[in-house]
């Protein structure tokens, strides 16, 4: 696979260390559906992914499926009340097992020769297997996928030697946690937030998220609930965090809640995971950017409460106002990046302002840049 690629397309301005004398990554890194099955390898086959809330899988039995690009997981509770992950793949002829989210009673059967696992992944029986020679069940159990838990959300591996995500992003989880006083009794509301089809790679869904430079201009009602002016924006090793601490009440966007919280924050993990709380309520939504193919994506997560309350009219705004807006300027930009006019722009960076500059934008394309190189 790596050899579809001989080589990253040429950096012709520099990515360098200091953001204002940096540019982008160039358009070939956007549409070259080669250089997207490397990110596969490179990039999701060996990250932490996230999958879900544990409390959407709290009993035996319960389970939920993902897809990682190619790789299709399901996470399922054990006997045991451990949770533990799987590749969806029947170890005889390949048939997935598992489909969407729900419970298994007793064992989960293979819809193609019935061949059964117990909630462990060992198999518990293959019919007519008694008929061949040292056929032994041991040696057909489903193939582990590496889980962990991270401020009370599962995330898979498929990079069976990948340093501990609470070993690699430690930090985040207590900046995090200081910021965010109910992060404990967050609990899932009902329903999995999907916003599908976006017409645009994942990367350029990101460089729209991790910035705010366009905030005031696609934005309006945004930035009359968030003040601009005192906004921040920092990066870290594998993260950067988005703050706004200005909340003016009274905005376009929606009426803020007293009795919620009284800022913004907006968390990236790499390579593609948001954690975000808005103005006016107890709550935050853990969503993942899932790339679809090099030009498609779509934001797939969960949203989680601390109240169980689910503030209809800041839902309505993010889903038919900032959500909507956000994806126009994400599939003008995928188009934008096939123009023979484009390859490279300049990062704006205001040492005065940052949380309006594109520092995290920097952080991320290195980041890229940083883990597509391994194949060179």
């Amino acid at each position: 696979m790596l050899d579809k690629i001989s080589a990253l397309p040429e950096l012709r301005l520099p990515l360098n260390d200091d953001p204002q004398q940096s540019y982008t990554l160039p358009s070939a890194y956007y549409t070259d559906p080669a250089l997207f099955d490397l990110e596969k390898e490179l990039i999701f086959y060996r990250t932490w992914q996230y999958i879900c809330h544990v409390a959407e899988v709290p009993d035996s039995g319960d389970y939920l499926t993902m897809r990682i690009c190619d790789q299709n997981i399901f996470v399922m509770r054990g006997e045991d009340g451990g949770l533990r992950a799987f590749y969806n793949v029947c170890r005889h002829r390949a048939h997935e097992l598992l489909q969407g989210a729900g419970k298994v009673k007793n064992v989960i059967t293979c819809p193609y020769h019935a061949w059964t696992y117990e909630k462990d992944g060992a198999l518990r029986g293959a019919p007519n297997s008694d008929k061949r020679p040292e056929f032994c069940k041991a040696n057909f159990g489903l193939r582990q996928v590496r889980l962990e838990e991270f401020l009370g959300c599962v995330f898979v591996n498929l990079d069976d030697n990948a340093v501990s995500l609470n070993e690699q992003a430690s930090d985040l989880a207590a900046d995090i946690r200081q910021r965010v006083p109910f992060i404990d009794d967050l609990r899932p509301v009902p329903g999995r937030f999907v916003d599908p089809n976006i017409n645009a790679g994942w990367k350029v869904v990101v460089d729209n998220y991790v910035e705010c430079y366009h905030c005031s201009h696609a934005h309006p009602a945004f930035a009359s609930m968030i003040c601009l002016d005192t906004y921040r924006l920092d990066t870290f090793g594998l993260w950067s965090r988005q703050l706004g601490d200005d909340i003016r009440p009274e905005n376009d966007a929606y009426p803020v809640d007293p009795d919620g919280a009284q800022f913004s924050a907006f968390w990236f993990l790499w390579p593609n995971m948001t954690f975000n709380v808005l103005p006016g309520g107890n709550d935050l939504t853990a969503l993942a950017v899932r790339p679809v193919c090099h030009d498609k994506s779509l934001f797939e997560g969960t949203t989680l409460s601390a109240d169980g309350k689910t503030h209809p009219e800041r839902r309505k705004y993010g889903n038919t106002v900032l959500g909507p807006e956000d994806t126009a300027l994400c599939e003008s930009v995928q188009r934008g990046l096939m123009s023979k006019g484009y390859d490279q722009g300049p990062i704006i960076v205001d040492p005065d302002r940052d949380g309006i500059g594109e520092k995290a934008i920097h952080h991320f394309h290195r980041l890229v840049h940083s883990a597509l190189a391994a194949a060179g």
